[in-house]
């Protein structure tokens, strides 16, 4: 069962902390921070309930799992889901992307990225192909969104900026 919408503040709270507790390895919410922590990250996200709009529990068609979709009054939008915290990547800096999910983590981010490191450390022969370079631009498209939902990300643009030294070096 699902829970709808609610934009009651102490039943937004609840459900918030409920879903951190069932989900320790995916989130952890500290409710005198106003902190919600992406444990694969590390990364902490200020989330003040303040300007939360609606929090509603809902099932993932593709896993049937549950997560929780956390609109702000600002329209952004963000879930709280078993691989961490949920958002859209943006492609505003570069255009479409083929292939780009609608919805994407930090962890989406680091598989990336290790994909990307590998190829040029691994194989410093090779020529950059389009494979590499959707890649990269796939991790922009995560730290952009991230960035949009309120991550501080960076670390992660300073990790792609060697990247795309290493990348544009080859080409």
């Amino acid at each position: 069962m699902t829970v709808p919408a609610t934009r009651d503040r102490s039943a937004q709270r609840a459900l918030i902390e409920q879903f951190s507790r069932e989900h320790p390895g995916a989130v952890l919410y500290d409710a005198t921070a106003s902190v919600v922590l992406d444990v694969a990250s590390g990364k902490a996200l200020p989330l003040d309930l303040g300007h939360v709009a609606a929090v509603e529990e809902r099932t993932d068609r593709q896993t049937g799992r549950i997560y929780l979709a956390v609109a702000m009054d600002d329209g952004t939008e963000l879930g709280l889901a078993d691989a961490g915290v949920a958002f859209a990547p943006r492609t505003g800096s570069m255009g479409p992307l083929d292939g780009l999910p609608p919805v994407v983590c930090l962890r989406d981010l680091a598989q990336a990225e290790a994909r990307l490191v590998h190829a040029l450390t691994s194989h410093p022969d090779e020529p950059v192909d389009r494979t590499l370079v959707t890649l990269f631009l796939f991790c922009l498209a995560v730290v952009d969104g991230a960035r949009a939902v309120g991550f501080d990300v960076g670390p992660e643009e300073r990790r792609l900026e060697r990247i795309l030294g290493e990348l544009e070096g080859r080409s």
